[in-house]
């Protein structure tokens, strides 16, 4: 979902990166261990099943691989895979007909917690490389007590607002979980995806200067958050189709 603006109606935009309004989509979320015995050796074989799958069946998603860089994520790989909230179920019997095989593999060789979560993207400018790399913020936060959803929505507005104004390069989003895994952190996870060091370095400049003060604020008035994990981004899969509606 988040590089698919290339192919949506660009009047979603109402200032610049504001996507507006914001469009939710599936997430498909895999949190995974290695097996004993295995390596990223394996992950890489079976990675290639799955992309031959995925050509097979025409997958309409958006896939993304995820590795730890910084942080405590007690994960050696994760994988999302977005998808319009109206194409999932189509998308879901065709692989239950036709990736048995492919499960197997993964299940050999690690060991996933699954969930199915809702995404909401809210801003994008240039959030992945034309290599298709890009690294993965992800923070998960439960509201304070007292504060209500529509509360941590407004936050969320002048959060979007301030990345506007300022130009950040990236993608904004939230995720909340649907079904599956509840061993959750939070009750959303805030996320945001960075496309280079440069902008990483800029962002940590702009936090360092007073940005901190609006990260101070967020967290003792309106959600207490654990702190960002970050991962390398690689994209192995884009639509072959519009997501147009």
């Amino acid at each position: 979902f988040v590089i698919s603006v290339s192919t949506v109606s660009i009047a979603w935009a109402q200032g610049p990166g504001i996507v507006d309004p914001v469009r939710p989509a599936a997430a498909n979320i895999f949190l995974c261990t290695l097996n004993a015995g295995k390596s990223m050796a394996d992950v890489n074989a079976a990675e290639q099943m799955w992309l031959s799958k995925m050509e097979e069946g025409e997958h309409n998603g958006i896939t993304f691989r995820l590795t730890p860089r910084y942080g405590n994520s007690p994960f050696d790989v994760v994988w999302i895979d977005y998808l319009p909230i109206d194409q999932f179920a189509q998308s879901s019997e065709w692989w239950d007909d036709n990736g048995q095989e492919l499960l197997a593999a993964f299940n050999e060789v690690t060991s996933c917690q699954t969930s199915l979560d809702t995404n909401y993207l809210d801003y994008l400018n240039e959030p992945i490389s034309e290599e298709g790399q890009a690294f993965f913020f992800w923070n998960w936060c439960t509201p304070r007590d007292g504060v209500t959803q529509a509360a941590v929505a407004a936050s969320r507005r002048d959060y979007v607002q301030g990345l506007s104004d300022d130009g950040v390069r990236g993608a904004s989003m939230r995720m909340y979980s649907f079904v599956g895994n509840r061993t959750r952190l939070g009750q959303f996870a805030e996320v945001f995806v960075s496309p280079d060091w440069a902008a990483i370095t800029r962002y940590h400049e702009y936090v360092a200067t007073g940005g901190w003060r609006d990260n101070v604020a967020f967290n003792e008035n309106v959600a207490q958050c654990i702190g960002t994990n970050v991962y390398d981004l690689t994209v192995l899969n884009l639509p072959h189709t519009p997501w147009s509606n």
